[in-house]
């Protein structure tokens, strides 16, 4: 078994049990039911605060194409959240990191990976990738888009810039994973791996790659 370690308000004392649970049940549907209807994020380009809607978001980035599109979502998505390390490793979708309004930086590649399948970028041109961050050094996480040449561009909540991924010199990977396949970084390429016997954050990775439109 490979182990990757590093993926990794109370309510107020109410009165009456009522009152308790009434709270706890508002709570609950707010954290677990509710889904991200709108949120703001700063606008780069326009220096200004833009609030959207999950749908009018995927509506504008569905209209894009190519390394637009791509800017755009890491763009918006990036500025959507606070970047913030786990205190324990929790994957989050879009919708919970929307909520929650910080994530760490597999749940801003995990939200980016959702709405650009959501926009119509076929699964095949996408994957997730679990690297060592030289500069830190930390485990971190991007998103790896495919272009039609083979080579990868990298999305990075650290960054808005998008860069091939043999420029990005500072992540050594050591596994990139989609809802199917999984390949480990060994000797300086990539080979198939039983997603069954990886681990991330304690976690099978087969069980995560089940779940990444559904976090």
């Amino acid at each position: 078994m490979i182990e990757f370690a590093r993926w990794s308000r109370l309510l107020r004392r109410c009165r009456t049990t009522y009152h308790c649970m009434g709270a706890l049940l508002f709570s609950l549907l707010m954290l677990w039911v509710l889904p991200a209807h709108a949120f703001t994020y700063w606008d780069d380009t326009s220096a200004s605060a833009v609030t959207l809607s999950r749908g009018d978001f995927v509506a504008r980035a569905s209209q894009l194409k190519g390394l637009e599109q791509l800017a755009y979502v890491n763009r918006v998505i990036n500025n959507a959240a606070r970047q913030t390390p786990d205190t324990r490793d929790e994957w989050k979708g879009f919708d919970r990191l929307i909520r929650d309004n910080a994530g760490d930086c597999e749940d801003f590649a995990l939200a980016k990976y959702q709405i650009l399948r959501q926009a119509g970028v076929p699964p095949d041109r996408m994957d997730l990738m679990a690297a060592e961050d030289q500069l830190t050094p930390s485990y971190h996480a991007v998103l790896r888009y495919r272009r039609d040449d083979g080579s990868h561009l990298i999305l990075d909540n650290l960054t808005p810039l998008i860069l091939p991924e043999h420029a990005r010199s500072d992540l050594t990977p050591i596994v990139i994973f989609d809802q199917h396949h999984a390949r480990r970084y060994h000797k300086g390429k990539f080979e198939v791996v039983d997603p069954a016997r990886v681990l991330l954050g304690g976690v099978r990775l087969d069980k995560r790659m089940q779940r990444l439109l559904d976090y």
